[in-house]
């Protein structure tokens, strides 16, 4: 039994960058689908429909869930193109792009946070 090649990266290192890239992806896709303006899946409870909005959303009805589609959207398209870099660099990823990829997940949670606080002010 021999040991594995010096250029086989680690499991932890590639579920990482996976969620890293995941999370980077929800928050952008997340925020801008809301600040753009993008149709949305939106649910009116009073009519108990479902229908595609885009703009701003009216006073009634709930767009929470078409957001959410979009987020997970973003999630899997930043995912997929990790998944493809990956494939690419073979070799253990340096702990600066661990790093760097760990903090700009955190920014990402921290500036949508801030922007739908922003948006909901004032309570």
């Amino acid at each position: 039994m021999s040991a594995p090649p010096i250029t086989d990266r680690p499991r932890w290192q590639t579920v990482q960058a996976l969620g890293c890239a995941a999370v980077i992806g929800w928050t952008i896709a997340y925020v801008l689908c809301d600040w753009g303006g993008w149709h949305r899946l939106t649910y009116d409870q009073y009519q108990g429909a479902w229908s595609w909005t885009t703009g701003p959303t009216p006073r009634i009805p709930i767009n929470y869930m078409g957001i959410i589609l979009w987020g997970l959207g973003g999630a899997a398209v930043a995912v997929l193109l990790t998944l493809a870099g990956l494939r690419l660099w073979r070799r253990p990823l340096p702990p600066s792009v661990l790093d760097l990829g760990t903090a700009w997940a955190l920014t990402g949670v921290a500036l949508a946070g801030t922007y739908y606080t922003w948006s909901l002010w004032p309570f």
